[in-house]
């Protein structure tokens, strides 16, 4: 009595299913499904052939009445034709299948220094250096040179970008690729000589000579403030910093790359 009762129940409730509306997929831009990727597959009327199904280490979709089929590298569209055809191959007859793509965690890049937002984001699809540089919040640092991406399934070959030709005129906006990683180096300004930590500083906007200085420790008690060299390009630069400290001469603005040398005391 219970078996005919839960038969006639499957045949009210099947075709109820397979009348309802199927969600829109998600647009997936020719994404390529990878290795921890979630793909959302809906069989029309097939409760049970329906839902989330992740993708193994190895590629591998295990779904139900199938078992484990080969994935990676195929497209959300290229895997409802591949499950459709399966599914069709004496199990359900002309079956209805959509895929697409739920999580996204195949194609990794990482982005590193100066953005707002560093860290892992995973490509959604076709995603360019710009693109990727607005999601991490933008570069936040001024006198950028360069960006360096590192192409992580090449071997681990660099690329070196002009960062004002990029955002001028949008040259070297390359395509990214998962393995990818995107290097936004902090523009730097190296302080050396009779100083506390000799070395590099970060630069920022309205950075000054003193205020470079302080940043690598201030100066020694052995330091000759009055001998303060900038070093730009071919260019030597006398700053007075006894005198600019005591307010009798203003403060020295510092541009990206200058080198600051701070001169002994001969006493």
């Amino acid at each position: 009595m219970w078996k005919t009762l839960s038969l006639l129940l499957s045949l009210v409730v099947a075709p109820a299913f397979a009348d309802e509306p199927a969600p829109v997929p998600r647009p997936d831009s020719g994404y390529r499904v990878g290795p921890g990727d979630v793909l959302q597959v809906r069989v029309y009327g097939e409760s049970g052939l329906t839902g989330g199904f992740p993708v193994g280490e190895a590629g591998n979709l295990d779904f139900p009445l199938i078992g484990p089929i080969q994935v990676s590298g195929m497209t959300a569209a290229d895997v409802a034709i591949l499950l459709r055809d399966q599914l069709g191959d004496g199990f359900i007859v002309e079956p209805n299948v959509s895929v697409w793509l739920d999580s996204y965690n195949s194609q990794p890049v990482q982005v590193l220094g100066a953005v707002a937002k560093p860290g892992m984001y995973y490509l959604k699809g076709s995603t360019t250096l710009l693109q990727l540089l607005g999601e991490a919040g933008g570069v936040k640092s001024a006198g950028i040179r360069e960006i360096r991406v590192t192409r992580g399934k090449d071997g681990g070959s660099l690329t070196l970008i002009p960062y004002e030709q990029l955002i001028d005129a949008g040259s070297g906006n390359i395509e990214l690729m998962g393995g990818d990683v995107v290097m936004v180096p902090e523009s730097l300004v190296s302080v050396m000589g009779s100083v506390g930590k000799p070395g590099e500083v970060a630069y920022r906007e309205q950075l000054t000579v003193s205020m470079a200085i302080a940043a690598a420790g201030g100066a020694a008690p052995t330091a000759n403030l009055g001998r303060v060299f900038i070093l730009r390009g071919d260019a030597r630069i006398r700053v007075n910093v006894r005198k600019v400290l005591s307010g009798k001469l203003p403060d020295v603005a510092v541009e990206p790359g200058d080198r600051i040398f701070v001169k002994e005391s001969a006493f």
